[in-house]
């Protein structure tokens, strides 16, 4: 009789095991922060953003004004609260 075949969640542990020996918990940390999904506001739309709060506008005109949904402007005005 052969051995119970590996499950995957064990292939998974073993490959993450294998990389912490091989490599640095900074180069580690350094690739998870390579991906992920563009912005939709870059720097100069967090600018508008904020002149345009500064004058009074609602989330909502703040949205038709630099063409993205209210819910991308209610995180991007958390975010800029948060700095």
């Amino acid at each position: 009789m052969s051995e119970k075949p590996m499950t995957v969640a064990e292939m998974a542990r073993m490959g993450g095991q294998a990389r912490a020996k091989a490599y640095s918990k900074a180069q580690i940390r350094a690739w998870g922060r390579l991906g992920g999904r563009t912005p939709r506001l870059d720097a100069k739309a967090l600018a508008c953003l904020r002149q345009l709060l500064a004058k009074g506008k609602s989330q909502a005109e703040c949205a038709r004004a630099l063409g993205v949904s209210v819910r991308t402007i209610g995180r991007a005005v958390v975010w800029i609260k948060a700095k």
